[in-house]
């Protein structure tokens, strides 16, 4: 009978649960793992059990009920999955044919020839757990109704107030849980649970091996944060193209700038070993000359002060007055920081042409324009020091 009854029940609900939600197959997974203190949940509920031993089914069903409770801890590891132990039982009672039973109260009024037995147990399981709606539906957090079937094994205890033995018992647990959702935090749970053990457990054994106790709770159940799942979205790629270009385009620029810069250097060599022809009057003119510097930097290059050392000659012999011009980038820092910087990189070079070089202070102008005035329209061409 119990088969039947626990067939039927796994038949229905697994029926309804799939028609409630059939249009969700879009819910289903991969979903990501939560932390080990989320998804965990504490139930207790109470209802009635049936004992089917050797002779119980000599007496009506009603006169077998007796009362149930049960209290749990678990945890869902994923939508579909999860774990609790359970504390269940509270007491049971039927009928035995033989007075030598050692939980009997007494002869049977109502049955000729049979005994009233009633005792006290418990079942203490861990139990695996399987959310077959959100495994045949898809997961979903808001789903009105849930269907999960369950087994597990356990320990279990019978006794009977000052009456020896006392048995324990290994024991097996199957059944089904009914969860209606009454909010995010509290279900109400309707369960239905078959315990098994062995022919003895009810203190009367004739070699039957198994026991039965079959349970019907309706209980609450609290869901502690965090609740539910989080669907995984993989991380698209990030796209480099247009910024490679944009990288190659600046890096040709200064490579051309290097060059133009080398050229110059070379020319102005060459200039200086030139014996020039003699003319009453010699006029000695600087081009402007560009000096660049790393993001963030105003330290001068063995390159740079090639380049400062040639302009220094040339402005020593003109007499003329030059400006020192010192920049910084508006794309990156702030105005304090970059206008500290603008006048790190025009004192840097001011102190190559006078303290290095020999230029006379009086030939020389620092202004530092911090990034208000950006002389390139590119970044990283605006991190400069311009002589003129």
């Amino acid at each position: 009978m119990i088969k039947k009854f626990l067939i039927f029940s796994i038949m229905l609900f697994s029926v309804a649960a799939m028609a409630q939600e059939q249009t969700q197959a879009n819910k289903f997974g991969p979903y990501l793992t939560n932390k080990f203190f989320d998804n965990w949940f504490i139930s207790a509920g109470g209802g009635v059990q049936v004992l089917y031993g050797e002779h119980d089914n000599v007496a009506s069903f009603g006169k077998r009920f007796a009362p149930a409770i049960d209290i749990s801890l678990g945890k869902w590891i994923t939508p579909t999955i999860g774990v609790r132990a359970q504390y269940a039982g509270l007491s049971a009672k039927g009928l035995v044919a033989n007075s030598t039973a050692k939980f009997i109260e007494g002869a049977s009024s109502e049955h000729s020839g049979y005994y009233d037995e009633k005792f006290n147990f418990f079942n203490l399981h861990g139990d695996l757990l399987w959310n077959i709606s959100n495994s045949i539906a898809g997961y979903r957090s808001d789903r009105t109704w849930e269907f999960i079937p369950f087994l597990g094994v356990g320990y279990a205890r019978s006794w009977k107030e000052n009456v020896n033995p006392k048995y324990k018992e290994a024991s097996a647990t199957a059944g089904l849980i009914n969860k209606i959702r009454l909010s995010d935090a509290v279900n109400l749970n309707l369960e239905l649970r078959a315990l098994m053990v062995n022919d003895r457990f009810d203190g009367f054994e004739i070699g039957q091996g198994i026991e039965e106790i079959v349970s019907a709770t309706v209980g609450f159940t609290y869901n502690f944060a965090k609740r539910g799942f989080e669907r995984f979205v993989p991380v698209a790629p990030a796209d480099y193209t247009p910024y490679t270009g944009k990288i190659a385009d600046l890096e040709k620029k200064i490579s051309d700038m290097d060059a133009q810069k080398a050229k110059m250097a070379a020319d102005l060599e060459a200039a200086k070993n030139k014996k020039p022809e003699v003319v009453k009057s010699v006029e000695y003119v600087a081009a402007p000359l560009a000096i660049f510097f790393p993001i963030g930097q105003s330290r001068l290059t063995d390159k740079d002060l090639i380049n400062i050392g040639s302009f220094a000659e040339v402005l020593k012999k003109s007499g003329k007055t030059y400006k020192i011009m010192g920049s910084a980038d508006a794309a990156t820092g702030n105005k304090r920081i970059n206008q500290k910087l603008s006048e790190d990189r025009a004192n840097a070079v001011y102190n190559a042409l006078v303290n290095k070089f020999g230029v006379n202070a009086s030939q020389l102008e620092v202004i530092a324009n911090g990034d208000q005035k950006e002389p390139f329209d590119k970044p990283v061409l605006n991190r400069v020091v311009i002589l003129e």
